[in-house]
């Protein structure tokens, strides 16, 4: 398996260099931060498109507090501060960002983003998805959105084509949704972190009709494998914001200890995978539809502590959990208040819970009491079967 995924790893750095020169040769490229931006129908309109969504390391946060203050989320800085270090090897050359504004955090750091000079195309992600006008409005900004883009490309969206690349998208939820159901078996034949890393080569590969047909291959693998994790190790469920690409260390830690992740509830960074997108009528309002209103759970928006609990409590019940994680970015207040509420109702249900907030700085200081929580909690999981 990790032969396979260095494998894959390697033939994405290479898409990186491949991008820059198609770049150089007329090609589009354009970047979206989040699920909620339709790549399908970007590339359908003749562009090549990077997911934005890297983290994990503390330098890029600190470069923009000459600009930001501190309490913005990691991520979030981040996304400015690989471009300030000359560290991202994408932005500089891409025609336009497509920014999904989800919070604060997003919004303030896309205004810095422009300030340094880089095209911004902003899709209005509305908090109250129960109204009808909110759905409205988002549809319109992605059709908004569209057009900047035919405007860059000089052509329109390719309807075909991107019917047959939302249909590959497809494929690879499919595929997704049939590793997660081995997961939550009796055996767990994969590591969390290996997971997670296959979950972002889904987006930074290149070609997603290649990777469906790796990802395929790996899915047999797996299927015949036995499980990394000993016999009777804690099952847990992992709830968050987003595990961003290169952020591992928490998802390393949890597998060295024995805790085996076998389902997340996380808003960013993953594949939205419960449904697929339909590929017959109008693919804008079929996406919008899938991202916003059929996505299960109900993800980002708020008020929906309790719409979102009932998604982590069916998963404890239908999946065995014997213990939750709650990872959070630092300075992110919704999620921050978010676990208030969950952190009650898992106690009523004498359910355990370990919070583990970072930063993305994982200094020799940092790590030990870090590695040392997750110990523990492991450990008395295991004391507790």
């Amino acid at each position: 398996m990790k032969t396979v995924l260095r494998d894959l790893e390697k033939q994405s750095k290479v898409k990186v260099k491949e991008l820059v020169q198609e770049k150089k040769d007329g090609k589009a490229l354009i970047e979206y931060n989040s699920t909620f931006i339709p790549e399908e129908l970007i590339r359908a309109a003749g562009a090549n498109t990077y997911y934005m969504c890297r983290g994990g390391e503390p330098e890029p946060t600190d470069a923009v507090l000459d600009y930001m203050l501190r309490f913005m989320n990691p991520l979030a800085r981040s996304m400015a501060g690989f471009l300030e270090l000359g560290l991202d090897p994408i932005t500089p050359h891409s025609d336009l960002v497509v920014t999904a504004q989800t919070d604060c955090h997003i919004g303030r750091i896309t205004e810095l983003l422009e300030f340094k000079g880089v095209k911004i195309n902003k899709v209005g992600i509305p908090a109250d998805w129960k109204k009808d006008i909110a759905f409205d409005y988002y549809v319109e900004s992605l059709r908004k959105m569209i057009e900047k883009v035919e405007e860059i490309t000089g052509h329109s969206v390719d309807v075909e084509e991107a019917q047959k690349n939302f249909a590959i998208s497809n494929r690879i939820n499919e595929l997704f949704r049939k590793i997660d159901a081995l997961r939550v078996g009796e055996k767990t034949p994969i590591r969390f972190e290996d997971y997670m890393r296959l979950q972002h080569l889904s987006f930074s590969f290149g070609n997603p009709a290649e990777f469906a047909d790796k990802l395929e291959e790996i899915y047999e693998m797996l299927k015949t494998g036995e499980s990394v994790f000993p016999e009777k190790a804690p099952r847990l469920l992992l709830v968050g914001r987003v595990i961003a690409i290169g952020d591992y260390v928490v998802p390393r830690l949890l597998d060295q200890f024995g805790g085996a992740v076998v389902a997340q509830f996380l808003d960013e960074g993953v594949r939205v995978s419960e449904k697929d997108v339909e590929l017959d009528g109008d693919l804008v309002i079929n996406f919008a539809r899938n991202r916003y209103l059929d996505k299960m759970p109900v993800t980002i928006f708020q008020p929906a502590w309790k719409e979102r609990f009932e998604y982590i409590k069916k998963a404890i019940e239908d999946y065995n959990i014997d213990g939750v994680i709650f990872y959070q970015l630092e300075f992110d207040e919704i999620y921050d208040m978010e676990y208030t509420v969950i952190s009650k109702w898992l106690g009523e249900m004498n359910v355990p819970l370990l919070k583990l907030e970072t930063a993305y700085s994982y200094s020799r200081e940092e790590m030990g009491p870090l590695a040392t929580r997750i110990e523990s909690f492991i450990e008395s999981l295991k004391e507790g079967k």
